[in-house]
């Protein structure tokens, strides 16, 4: 269920330095990065499904507006761009942080654990990035939050590797398509992240099945997010790239993420699909 109100909290009289949606701010690292962007005087547009932490973001500085809507809500997204649009608001950034994560073993995935993940995590942003784009200045950046699950698919979270690699093919199309607009897109690619967020979407229940119970075990305890980087150190890298005139199109944050990418290049697909199994157990 999505809001159509909306909270402005600022420096009245001061002009921002420029103008952002962080879709996904109420928690981890939109959160975080929210933060950082009103304490450099620019102004933001928060988006995020839960409105009690959105009531909760930082305004002692800068300039605060808040959205309870969520990314799936196809009505609601689609209405609010209108709306913004009806203002005539135009906006200098567009961060995508929001997701949904996923744990389970092929085997026992049901259709609408397919559909759901698919959906949160790469219909709905393609489909809310495309409402956004007439909102945007030229000039302007987009970003969106990728993962490790990208580079070399996780076992037991063949949807959540699924969704964000196709997520990175969309940016990367979008990445020659905008560029008559002058407008940098941007892919960020953390590792495991402590936000509590590897901690959702594990719902596989044993099934008395011994060899897939055991390593989905294994896979849930090695990626907890307590073995994760700060949310802040994901969230410094955005506001840097959005600070960037030519930015590159991707940037990786965090050892366990850099040790993947590395494995890829150097080594090849098929050895780094192994090392991958083998830190999990498999």
């Amino acid at each position: 269920m999505s809001s159509t109100s909306t909270a402005m909290i600022g420096n009245e009289g001061v002009a921002p330095k420029s103008s952002l949606v962080i879709v996904g701010a109420a928690g981890g690292i939109g959160r975080a990065l929210t933060g950082i962007l009103l304490e450099r005087g620019m102004k933001v547009l928060a988006v995020d499904s839960n409105g009690a932490l959105l009531e909760t973001l930082p305004s002692k500085c800068g300039f605060l507006e808040t959205m309870e809507l969520d990314i799936t809500d196809r009505i609601g997204v689609a209405g609010f761009a209108g709306a913004l649009a009806g203002e005539g608001r135009f906006f200098d950034g567009l961060v995508i942080t929001a997701g949904v994560h996923s744990t389970h073993p092929v085997q026992h995935l049901p259709d609408v654990l397919v559909d759901s993940v698919l959906d949160a995590n790469l219909a709905s942003h393609i489909k809310l990035v495309r409402d956004f784009l007439p909102l945007m200045n030229d000039g302007g950046s987009i970003i969106g939050v990728s993962s490790i699950a990208a580079c070399v698919g996780v076992p037991m979270s063949a949807m959540y590797s699924a969704s964000k690699r196709g997520l990175e093919g969309f940016y990367e199309s979008l990445f020659t398509e905008l560029r008559h607009r002058r407008i940098r897109v941007s892919v960020i690619h953390p590792g495991n992240v402590n936000t509590g967020f590897n901690e959702t979407g594990n719902t596989y229940r044993a099934t008395g099945g011994s060899y897939i119970d055991i390593r989905y075990k294994r896979v849930v305890d090695k990626i907890d997010s307590r073995h994760g980087i700060p949310p802040g150190q994901v969230a410094r890298v955005i506001a840097k790239v959005l600070s960037k005139r030519r930015p590159r199109f991707c940037y990786v944050v965090g050892g366990n993420a850099r040790k993947a990418n590395l494995a890829l290049r150097l080594l090849g697909r098929d050895m780094a699909i192994r090392l991958m199994g083998r830190f999990f157990g498999f």
